[in-house]
């Protein structure tokens, strides 16, 4: 069952290709994320007109992520059918004939990957399938796995906000889907369902009676950010976010979260708290110390302290021990204090396509001169340049960690970190709702302490409209093993 979570079980048979039938399920939570360059570019293939054809079709290339509790259909490129491989058919909008299907095969074969036979029914809205719809796309889909039928193989209809459409998982077995995620500017979020209020203690739930009572959980409360837009609290109550590091830039991003009117969000730290954290670390105060609470436990109170029916995972572990909820992330946040972290939280979110913010900064102290605060934030996009095209991760940052060259107390001061973390939020704020109406957030930002002064940084525009060497799109999904 290579993990799917099936949420109706039973369902009719469906034929393919001659071939024995394949048992067909009502819904799998499969969920499909297509970077917004690439699902503007098939939409505008899919809408060019034919000189006899009633639509167009083509075809996604995914690579799929299985671990954890659904599947991943992480699409990283597209690929048009030229006219003289489309069939005249009066019975249907768009046919095509054995060429183009065989091209896709071996396009399966040759990269290893899956194929998602696509077309659309309109830009707007949710697409349904069609009868003939419902009749040639399986055929397709069988065709693409009597290829390669170690990689899952599917068939869809998108629009600019929705998808409907069936996956053959590598059992056999034909699924549908209609979950979408489009990462990019601005971002489209996948369908949830209304969660239930979490399990709260007596104190939480006394707030939540108080704040019902006098109005404070109402449209009201949110009035004065609602030039976010009509539709952003909803937006923002859907996400869900990680938060790796919870000391000086962690604890200011969850907070300011909180504030904003977040409900999901996931803490990733197992540290405690020490003295030498209060000169930072929003929240926490000296009982914290004495009791040696842990860092996950000081911003969860303060978040449930603001959203008492939130979902927050505060248990104390790094994000590594949380794969599977990081992964199902939205946005993940990072604040971590060595490099090798940060480059592995960025692989990460890359492989998932999951947008990442990063932020860190340092102190320099030179002698015979004052010191200097240098910092900045980075929003790491899939396909768009990441940490190491922007030189936040060198080869030389990365070598001197692992010798242990930065060794010693690192400087740390409250204001610079909530600059940066103001700054990471704002970032995620703008992806989700697009209320800057069309002013792309910066892939970095630099700030320099002692001027208070957050400027974009010199390098991103030179790398604007470059293609990521380090984590390029087709490398998402689970690693690939192949045999030496």
């Amino acid at each position: 069952m290579v993990g799917l979570v099936l949420e109706n079980k039973t369902g009719p048979d469906v034929a393919a290709n001659g071939d024995r039938p394949l048992r067909r399920v009502q819904t799998v939570k499969a969920l499909v994320k297509i970077p917004r360059d690439l699902l503007v570019q098939a939409l505008e293939d899919l809408e060019r007109p034919h000189q006899f054809a009633g639509e167009r079709l083509g075809f996604f290339s995914f690579r799929e992520a299985k671990h954890g509790s659904r599947p991943f259909i992480l699409c990283y490129d597209y690929h048009s059918i030229p006219d003289e491989h489309y069939t005249y058919d009066k019975s249907c909008g768009g046919r095509i004939n054995g060429v183009a299907i065989q091209v896709a095969m071996g396009r399966a074969l040759r990269d290893d990957c899956g194929q998602l036979w696509v077309h659309t029914h309109g830009r707007r809205g949710h697409p349904g399938p069609s009868s003939t719809d419902l009749h040639e796309g399986p055929k397709v889909v069988q065709s693409l796995a009597n290829a390669h039928d170690k990689r899952m193989q599917g068939w869809s209809i998108i629009s600019e906000n929705g998808v409907w459409g069936q996956i053959r998982a590598t059992n056999g077995v034909l699924y549908d889907f209609e979950d979408l995620a489009v990462i990019g500017y601005p971002m489209i979020l996948p369908r949830r369902n209304a969660h239930a209020v979490p399990k709260r203690g007596i104190a939480a739930r006394l707030l939540g009676v108080l704040m019902k009572k006098y109005g404070a959980e109402s449209a009201a409360r949110y009035d004065r950010q609602s030039f976010l837009g009509e539709n952003a609290q909803a937006i923002l109550e859907s996400c869900k976010v990680t938060i790796a590091g919870l000391g000086g830039g962690g604890s200011h991003i969850s907070q300011q979260l909180a504030h904003i009117g977040f409900q999901n969000v996931i803490l990733c730290d197992r540290d405690r708290v020490e003295f030498t954290n209060l000169n930072r670390l929003v929240g926490a105060t000296c009982w914290d110390v004495v009791f040696k609470r842990h860092k996950t436990f000081i911003a969860s109170r303060l978040f449930r302290g603001l959203q008492p029916n939130a979902h927050v995972d505060d248990r104390p572990l790094n994000w590594q021990d949380k794969i599977d909820e990081v992964r199902e992330s939205d946005i993940v946040f990072g604040s971590i204090d060595s490099f090798d972290g940060r480059r592995q939280l960025e692989a990460f979110c890359r492989a998932h396509l999951i947008p990442f913010i990063d932020i860190g900064m340092v102190v320099n102290r030179p002698q015979k001169r004052s010191p200097e605060i240098y910092g900045q934030t980075v929003l790491s996009m899939p396909g768009k340049p990441c940490m190491h095209c922007l030189r936040v991760l060198t080869k030389e940052t990365l070598s001197a960690e692992i010798q242990d060259y930065n060794a010693g107390v690192q400087p740390q001061v409250v204001w610079p970190n909530g600059i940066l973390a103001s700054t990471a939020v704002g970032e995620a704020i703008a992806l989700l709702t697009g209320w800057s109406d069309g002013s792309i957030p910066a892939a970095k930002i630099d700030l320099r302490g002692s001027r208070l002064t957050m400027s974009d940084s010199k390098l991103a525009p030179a790398l604007e409209g470059t293609v990521c060497s380090h984590y390029p799109l087709s490398e998402a999904g689970d690693p690939l093993f192949t045999k030496l």
